[in-house]
């Protein structure tokens, strides 16, 4: 979700204001489309549509194939509505830090700039918890894919063949 970041002026907590769109501002962008393929917590990813494939193939295999697409599909949808949060928490500190640059009495706004960042920081680590599940998700599914592939190798080995395992 670094993508929602406002740049700011060098050397300046001042927001650059985007030349693009009024009232928005120059943010750091979207990660490379590679980036994204491989990165489960960002928002705009391909990797957790595999990661979807694989439970769903595992249906056939495993009882615990609904409870994982169940939590798949909470994760995801809770990182979409928080992509859109942060975006919104982003904005809301980038006004907070042109009122603060601009006014006359800076140290008035100190406690609304320390808040509005504190909601940045907290939208943030609240992503890397989704992150650490959807990790934890998908270590157990490859752990469940690892386990079924090894029984069907065991199913085709016959007595006095060898172990042809990698």
């Amino acid at each position: 979700m670094s993508h929602e970041r406002v740049l700011s002026e060098p050397g300046s907590i001042l927001p650059i204001r985007s030349k693009l769109f009024m009232g928005n501002y120059e943010r750091i962008g979207l990660c490379s489309h590679e980036a994204r393929a491989q990165r489960l917590g960002c928002s705009h990813t391909t990797a957790r549509i595999n990661l979807a494939t694989a439970v769903e193939e595992l249906f056939r295999e495993t009882h615990l194939a609904t409870a994982w697409s169940q939590e798949l599909n909470y994760l995801d949808n809770e990182i979409h509505l928080l992509d859109h949060r942060k975006g919104e928490a982003e904005a809301m500190l980038a006004r907070t830090r042109e009122e603060f640059v601009r006014a006359a009495e800076p140290a008035r706004l100190n406690a609304k700039l320390a808040q509005a960042a504190r909601e940045v920081h907290d939208l943030e680590l609240l992503h890397d918890e989704f992150v650490d599940r959807m990790s934890t998700l998908r270590d157990r599914v490859i752990g469940e894919i690892d386990r079924v592939l090894g029984m069907r190798q065991k199913a085709f080995c016959y007595p006095g063949t060898p172990d042809l395992r990698l």
